[in-house]
């Protein structure tokens, strides 16, 4: 949904990613130096500059932002917003919500060799409703899945539209859709749709429902979507999870909201939503933006300040807010306040193991915005390689469970050890055999750890991480 419809709301109702090192084989006394010298630097980065981000978190905004812009055609001659980008034989395709000159919103789509370079399709791919359906006035917050025999699109619909966006029995109206394309350019809606509405009156999404993100579980085939979700009382955002065995038939899980906006005063006390999720080395990986009150500015009715932030899980239910939020708001460098306000809205992320490099595309007033992030660097002296990641450690911050996890290039005996910011030795498991190994945590003290995993082939892998 865009930004603005929901700071209409608000006026009605009166309101450095955890550093890895990588070292090849190191002398005995002369690794021993090393790890006093790297847990003396991982503290003092604890205590001074903790809400840093760093690694393959570390997002660089495009210096010749915006990548995409409204118009010049009718369909989207008024604004773009909520990107959707998936990778399909090397060509980045772009869905998004395309407000007219009619101010309906119909879903655009347009495509690029490189993220950055869009060519747009001549005419919007779908269009509203006819009058009297669900979705006769605005679709919204598209999100494309690739399956075997084309794409699905999901989308939020509602029959009220922009006019009438001060009418607060226009959310009654938002559900969400779905549509199917055997090549992503001609689209046929789903006669059961809606096929996601909204929960009951009073429960937390019981108002509004839109954003949906979604992707197949590889373990079940089901399809997984993470969605916003908008209560009565309080118009805050927060997300929730619902599982489908056919891409049809939806149930929301029984904990929802599974991820929620944070305590008074943090940067998520208000809005936490439009999730972009990935699965990537066994575990789910989700950006979302999320606004606090104390940014609210009442003279304009909107948020001065829009976050960017990470969160990751092992079976997409229970989710780990990373420590170092938000990774960039609004105000990062370089920053233009015509392009900028009102963003960084909508994130929707591609990772490209190739190059590997995530892409992040998202709404702002100027138009689609790009940042990218490297990861998965390998620093040997004074060199650095791009490499994929050998050790993966997660949850971090980890409560109750530690999983340590080496990738398939690196998948001999292997051992760590778990030190405290004393260079004590905590823990240590010599001749590991498969390629992951978990830990209880429990017994272990809350605060900061650094863990050192060394490989057979001479890689040793050094991470700060977390234990609550």
């Amino acid at each position: 949904m865009f930004l603005q419809r929901y700071e209409v709301r608000i006026e009605i109702v009166n309101f450095k990613y955890l550093n890895f090192v990588y070292l090849k084989s190191i002398q005995s006394s002369a690794y021993k130096i090393l790890i006093m010298k790297i847990l003396l630097l991982f503290s003092i980065s604890f205590i001074v500059s903790f809400t840093q981000v760093s690694a393959q978190l570390n997002w660089e905004k495009y210096i010749n932002n915006p990548v995409i812009t409204n118009g010049p055609a009718f369909y989207d001659a008024v604004a773009v917003g909520q990107p959707s980008v998936i990778m399909v034989d090397d060509t980045f395709r772009l869905y998004y919500s395309a407000v007219g000159g009619d101010m309906k919103s119909r879903i655009g789509y347009a495509w690029s060799p490189d993220g950055i370079n869009w060519t747009k399709h001549s005419d919007m791919v779908i269009n509203t409703g006819y009058p009297g359906e669900w979705d006769s006035e605005w679709l919204d917050t598209p999100e494309i899945v690739k399956v075997d025999s084309g794409y699905l699109c999901y989308f939020y619909g509602d029959s009220i539209g922009y006019d009438t966006l001060n009418d607060l029995n226009g959310v009654t109206h938002s559900a969400i859709g779905v549509a199917f394309s055997p090549d992503g350019i001609n689209w046929t809606k789903s006669p059961a749709n809606p096929i996601f509405t909204k929960g009951n009156m009073g429960e937390w999404d019981g108002t509004w429902i839109e954003s949906p993100a979604v992707i197949r579980d590889e373990n079940t085939g089901e399809l997984m979507m993470w969605y916003n979700g908008v209560d009565t009382a309080t118009w805050k955002i927060q997300i929730g999870l619902a599982t489908s065995p056919d891409g049809i038939n939806w149930t929301k899980y029984a904990g929802n909201p599974v991820l929620q906006h944070g305590n008074w005063g943090e940067y998520d006390d208000s809005w936490l939503g439009t999730p972009a999720v990935i699965f990537k080395n066994n575990h789910y990986e989700m950006w979302y933006s999320a606004t606090s009150s104390n940014d609210y500015n009442i003279a304009t009715y909107s948020f001065d300040t829009i976050s960017i932030c990470f969160a990751y899980s092992d079976d997409g239910i229970q989710w780990n807010k990373h420590p170092q939020n938000p990774l960039f708001n609004t105000g990062t460098a370089p920053y233009d306040s015509l392009l900028e306000h009102g963003g960084p809205w909508a994130p929707d992320v591609v990772y490209i193991p190739d190059s590997s490099t995530y892409y992040l595309w998202y709404e702002a007033a100027g138009g689609f915005l790009l940042a990218t992030s490297d990861s998965d660097f390998v620093y040997v002296g004074d060199k650095e390689f791009n490499t994929k990641n050998p050790v993966t450690v997660f949850p971090n911050p980890a409560s109750g469970m530690l999983n340590i996890e080496t990738n398939e290039k690196h998948n001999n005996e292997w051992s760590f050890i778990l030190y405290d910011l004393f260079g004590r030795v905590v823990f240590a498991k010599d001749n590991i055999a498969n390629p992951k190994f978990s830990f209880e945590t429990g017994w272990l003290e809350p605060g900061t750890y650094i863990i050192c995993v060394q490989l057979l082939d001479g890689l040793t892998v050094i991470e700060k991480i977390i234990i609550r």
